[in-house]
């Protein structure tokens, strides 16, 4: 099932989903045989945007070049996870998502003389494949299941491309014979958007409507609620 909602969801949110919701099969299996399993939900495929997202500054000798973008959009074609129960309650998993998207990029230049002006452009995500390693544990509440993110990456890496990136390599590569620019470092910069990810603890409300009613009465029903 794809999402239909007006408002894409958080990308940020989307690894604590696809770890409690994709636990509805697994979990029957898990109690019979400790062995990884590998599962998909297609309920969770769908628009999410980057919130919490973070493009470093770039310093090339005196400008600053200050990356933002203030919208966007993920479309996640295919998701998985592959599942190790741990013995003690938790699970060890590991997700990959398949996904590309688009959005805007906002550049603010700086220099040290005080002067600065700004340039907007179109960035591009191309399709890649996200992976994530954690472990997480969920009880049931009113509304779903609270899934507490026990252990998780910091922050994820998504690879961006546009135009704005493309010229400002092509110039930092004219000029850096001259002024000593760096600009393997600059393509680094440029090329890739961090998204922050749930802190270690963080608890996580999986609603029960984010899942079919066959995949809840199933969780329900593997977990003894």
């Amino acid at each position: 099932m794809t999402n239909t909602d007006s408002q894409p969801r958080s990308f940020g949110r989307l690894a604590a989903l696809l770890i409690a919701a994709l636990l509805v099969p697994a979990v029957a299996s898990a109690a019979v045989a400790a062995e990884p399993r590998l599962f998909q939900l297609d309920s969770l495929n769908g628009t999410y945007s980057m919130d919490g997202s973070d493009i470093e500054p770039v310093r090339q000798g005196p400008i600053t070049i200050h990356l933002s973008s203030p919208a966007n959009s993920l479309v996640i074609r295919s998701n998985s996870l592959e599942l190790d129960p741990v013995g003690d309650g938790t699970y060890r998993s590991s997700v990959a998502v398949d996904f590309l998207g688009k959005g805007d990029l906002v550049a603010r230049f700086e220099t040290d003389a005080g002067t600065s002006s700004q340039l907007e452009d179109e960035l591009v995500v191309p399709r890649q494949t996200l992976r994530l390693d954690g472990r997480v544990k969920f009880r049931r509440v009113p509304l779903g299941w609270e899934v507490t993110a026990l252990e998780l990456p910091a922050e994820a890496q998504i690879r961006i491309n546009s135009r704005l990136a493309n010229s400002l390599l092509t110039l930092c590569g004219q000029l850096s014979a001259f002024l000593g620019f760096d600009c393997d470092g600059l393509d680094a910069s440029l090329s890739q958007v961090r998204v922050n990810l749930p802190e270690p603890g963080s608890i996580f409300l999986l609603e029960e409507a984010d899942l079919t009613p066959d995949e809840a009465r199933l969780l329900d029903s593997y977990l003894g609620f």
